[in-house]
């Protein structure tokens, strides 16, 4: 805010040292005020602003008799609007030295009260139904944005339920002796209608089948605008085309043709990226280069290659741990049957962290669908990996604890269900989203490990006026049995408990230099966050009030809910180009003595990319 203020003040004063007052001659006459009186329903702030005779006022010029009925026209439309009928506006000039102060004097009478009329609805659309898209009741205040906003719900009710032809005579009838404004919707819904003959055009084979697989209507079903609407949004995920038209022809009379036309995407992409990252501890340097390819002769099937490195470093550019991951993989869209997708994945990783260095191969094969919902997926599959270690800094006994004596043989079933609610995935302002991944370890899935890991989380989004987003996360991580290295939990970083470095919140071990953190088979993290935009300064601004809890422990069993590290903090953001780029600052507020993680460490200071969640 404080920042806000400044600029506002120094772009105020560099506009204020640009303008020279207008100098006015003896006896010219000019606007010096415009004013409002008896309003006492609608605020002058919401109503001056809008007045033609704003730009003659801040022109220095003399009042234009014109624009003085224009305003006042405009004026009594306002509380029109509102059901005042009976309002009246009578604008009075007052003369003071050549100063001309204008005051619209307002009689406002008495608001009518709204009473809802709707006519000629078709038998498949219940009255009742139709009345709750008018989110004011009988006997209320009248306002008519809400009665204009119901207009097109009203008629798209009626075309969803087979009418396609549909039409709507709405009006209000204002009876000032009574005191109502009858809102009338006059319904002409035509004649039923139903889909007739379907056509593709732009594509044929597999990925014609994918359209027709995808489309929520058939030949012969009652027409519907919405499954129309359902069906496109349903073929541009397959990710296949650049355009997609649907193309009713409403003609025909009670049959309803349609055309899908598409274009068909690019099957090449190819992806180049990177980015930063800062803590109170280290700097990271990430980078990311891919591509994909679509076959022209196997469209379901996508083709792809990852490959990303990263670096990092301490502040002092000494300790430097390096990772990379290089992937290639193959999805199949519509696997066995429609919405199934099929993926296979190898994948080498090298990876460097503060116990250990790991590298080695991983096979992946899955399959995910949704069920039921396109916002409810299931994912199932299957991974083997096999990891050296080396560059071991953790001592015995705790290193063979561990298993770091030894290579690891993973073999384990994956299994996740997700549901997200949200409006937006990347940034959202409203809704839910939530999570179950559950992995089992088994000698029978060619592992040398057997454990059962369980990771639920929950995410919540809650819009608050004037576009400010109160966000919150609950999420628990537990590992029963012989539990992989690779797969302990850790916590701390821009994106999970701020009030630590990356991964600093975790137990750790006796190492060749000191305690080295090693990560726990138990984890809590939740939070809540405040996410105020602030305005615009040649780019979108703003900041946020977070609080952070989490504990990671070396069992599930001393999970402890009632003791857990908080912080609080604050932090800045700014969009460039659709990128969220943000700054964070946290305080821990308890936990900060001897024996505990980052002892002593008060403060920690982040930077990253988009929403922490």
């Amino acid at each position: 805010m404080f920042s806000r203020l400044v600029i506002c003040a120094l772009l105020a004063a560099l506009l204020g040292c640009g303008t020279k007052p207008r100098v006015h001659k003896p006896g010219e006459e000019w606007l010096a005020s415009v004013k409002l009186e008896g309003n006492a329903s609608i605020d002058s702030d919401d109503l001056v602003p809008g007045l033609a005779l704003r730009r003659t006022l801040a022109a220095g010029r003399a009042l234009d008799p014109y624009q003085l009925t224009v305003d006042r026209d405009r004026l009594r439309a306002a509380y029109l609007k509102r059901g005042f009928f009976e309002a009246t506006v009578t604008p009075r000039v007052e003369l003071k030295s050549g100063a001309q102060h204008v005051v619209f004097v307002i009689v406002e009478g008495k608001r009518a009260r709204l009473q809802v009329v709707i006519q000629g609805l078709p038998p498949e659309v219940p009255v009742a139904k139709a009345r709750k898209l008018i989110p004011i009741k009988d006997g209320a205040a009248f306002d008519y944005d809400v009665y204009d906003a119901a207009k097109l719900p009203l008629v798209s009710m009626v075309e969803n339920a087979g009418y396609p032809h549909v039409r709507m005579d709405a009006a209000v009838l204002a009876d000032k002796a009574r005191g109502v404004a009858t809102a009338r919707f006059a319904i002409e819904p035509g004649v039923r209608a139903a889909f007739g003959p379907i056509s593709i055009a732009g594509t044929e084979g597999q990925l014609a089948d994918a359209i027709a697989n995808r489309l929520t209507f058939r030949s012969g079903d009652v027409y519907s605008a919405e499954a129309l609407a359902e069906s496109q949004s349903s073929i541009y995920e397959l990710g296949r085309f650049s355009t997609v038209r649907i193309e009713p022809d409403r003609n025909a009379g009670d049959t309803v043709p349609v055309k899908v036309s598409v274009s068909l995407a690019n099957r090449h992409e190819l992806k180049l990226g990177g980015g930063l990252g800062y803590d109170p501890i280290n700097l990271e340097v990430r980078g990311r280069a891919g591509g994909s390819y679509v076959s022209a002769n196997y469209p379901l099937w996508t083709f792809s290659a990852d490959l990303r490195p990263a670096i990092t470093v301490e502040h002092d550019l000494s300790n430097p741990q390096e990772k990379i991951r290089a992937l290639v993989s193959a999805h199949r869209l519509d696997m066995f049957r429609p919405r199934i997708r099929g993926e296979l994945e190898v994948s080498a990783d090298y990876l460097t962290i503060e116990a250990y260095t790991s590298k080695g191969p991983r096979f992946r094969a899955g399959v995910s669908a949704p069920l039921g919902a396109p916002w409810l997926q299931l994912r199932t599959g299957w991974l083997i990996e096999y990891i050296f270690f080396t560059q071991i800094e953790v001592l015995q006994p705790t290193r063979g604890q561990l298993g770091l004596d030894e290579n690891q043989r993973r073999g384990a079933y994956e299994l996740s269900l997700s549901a997200d609610k949200r409006d937006n995935s990347l940034e959202p302002h409203r809704g839910i989203y939530g999570q179950l991944r559950a992995t089992y370890g088994t000698r029978y899935a060619g592992g040398a490990l057997d454990y059962i890991q369980l990771t639920p989380e929950l995410r919540g989004y809650v819009p608050l006026p004037r576009n400010i987003v109160l966000a919150a996360r609950a999420r628990v991580g537990a590992i029963i049995g012989k539990v992989p290295v690779t797969e302990r939990y850790f916590a701390g970083g821009a994106n999970s408990h701020r009030g630590f470095p990356e991964r600093r919140l975790a137990p750790t071990a006796p190492g060749i230099d000191g305690q080295v953190v090693i990560g726990g088979a138990g984890s809590v993290e939740t939070g809540l966050e405040l996410r105020i935009p602030l305005g615009n300064i040649g780019a979108p601004f703003g900041t946020e009030l977070f609080l952070d809890g989490g504990d990671v422990v070396r069992t599930p069993k001393v999970l402890d809910p009632t003791n857990l590290h908080w912080a609080v903090g604050v932090g800045l953001w700014v969009k460039f180009f659709g990128l969220k780029l943000r700054g964070d600052v946290g305080f821990r507020l308890n936990r900060t003595g001897t024996g505990e993680p980052g002892a002593g460490e008060n403060f920690a200071y982040h930077l990253g990319v988009g929403d922490a969640y």
